[in-house]
């Protein structure tokens, strides 16, 4: 699905580009809280765990990762009968590698979101358009543009 994602300088610039859109009432949207600054907005567009914003599958795959490497060299070096020891060590270091992802959440946001992320400022609000009509999205990004608004459209 097609996502629009806009950098406002404010709260109250929302309504002059909602005001540039053919068809409101057909967008969905989502406003993140007021940043201070660019890691305070990264970890908001964490913590919201959307699907749209947020990736999670390469956090996952390395505490898989991490915690199987680390059940078989614990293992490994406790165990007596290491052919026994280090598959059972991996088998159960990416089942409780994979358990903590789940539970603490991998999401960070999309790598083609950082940039945006990165040109943060005290009190700008990052601001999600998504609808399935991508010309309508394709139409707010040019008026971002001619705007001067920061924004970043993905597909």
């Amino acid at each position: 699905m097609p996502v629009l994602f806009v950098l406002l300088p404010s709260p109250h610039a929302i309504e002059p580009l909602l005001a540039a859109a053919a068809n409101p009432a057909a967008l969905r949207l989502r406003r993140y809280p007021q940043a201070h600054d660019a890691a305070h907005l990264r970890s908001l567009v964490r913590a919201g765990r959307d699907p749209l914003a947020t990736t999670w599958w390469r956090g996952a795959l390395r505490a898989t990762a991490v915690g199987a490497a680390l059940g078989g060299l614990t293992n490994g070096m406790l165990g007596g009968l290491l052919a026994l020891a280090v598959p059972l060590g991996v088998g159960i270091g990416a089942f409780l590698g994979g358990f903590a992802a789940a539970m603490t959440g991998t999401e960070v946001p999309r790598d083609a979101l950082q940039p945006l992320l990165a040109r943060t400022r005290r009190g700008d609000q990052l601001l999600q358009l998504s609808t399935n009509e991508r010309a309508a999205l394709a139409q707010l990004a040019a008026h971002c543009a001619t705007a001067q608004c920061e924004h970043v459209l993905l597909d």
